[in-house]
């Protein structure tokens, strides 16, 4: 593969849709080329479309605990409501360019569910945009403590880590891929990042997987690696 020219896209974060399915969220599996729209590059990042993108289902998702006495089980789905909508509406602010409210709307999240993946997550997304690589680990890690097999957050966190740790960096590629083998940009990531360490036919078929996946994937540029 050629060196990629200047002119060419880098891969940016970018967050996967998700849906409700039995009861609890999961992510969303596109299938077909077009469906690759969402992962694919972008010319330039928007804290705006950081965030999990408005086709989210955001109610009627938490389940409780069978052990759970009938006061229990309300309050705790009181709570989950509550944090649904807030987080519903800091996706709102967000595409309203309302940064600073939409992060203090996510930390509110928090405050009523510690383990909300989303709000972890996005506030993960939030601190990689501005560039506080450590508190975007710990957001991400926070995510994935919830839901192991959320891509996203491994994804976006392996793009953090690129600069410090790339050993580590493509083993979270290689995590994501593991659940999810069609993300093209992940191949893309982690052809890229084999490639600098010098694992050409690793990282050649890698790379060959994501622009077959995503053909728009041919014009991206490596990450440098600083």
């Amino acid at each position: 593969m050629g060196s990629p020219g200047s002119d060419r896209t880098r891969l940016w974060p970018t967050p996967l849709p998700y849906e409700v399915a039995g009861g609890r969220r999961s992510p969303f599996r596109p299938s077909g080329p077009a469906a690759f729209s969402r992962l694919t590059v972008v010319p330039r990042p928007s804290l705006a479309a950081f965030a999990l993108l408005s086709v989210l289902a955001v109610t009627g998702c938490s389940g409780d605990s069978s052990e759970d006495g009938p006061s229990s089980t309300a309050s705790s789905s009181a709570s989950s409501s509550a944090a649904d909508t807030l987080v519903e509406s800091a996706l709102k602010q967000l595409d309203a360019g309302d940064i600073a409210t939409a992060q203090a709307t996510f930390e509110n999240v928090l405050q009523i569910d510690p383990g909300n993946v989303y709000a972890h997550y996005n506030l993960g997304l939030l601190a990689q945009g501005t560039g506080d690589g450590a508190l975007a680990v710990e957001q991400y890690d926070a995510a994935l403590e919830t839901d192991p097999d959320f891509t996203s957050a491994l994804y976006n966190k392996g793009i953090v880590l690129e600069a410090t740790d790339l050993e580590e960096a493509v083993a979270l590629y290689e995590r994501a891929l593991a659940i999810d083998p069609d993300l093209a940009s992940a191949h893309m990531r982690l052809g890229f990042a084999l490639l600098h360490l010098g694992k050409t036919a690793e990282a050649e078929a890698h790379l060959s997987t994501g622009i077959e996946l995503d053909p728009s994937m041919a014009h991206v540029q490596a990450p440098s690696y600083d």
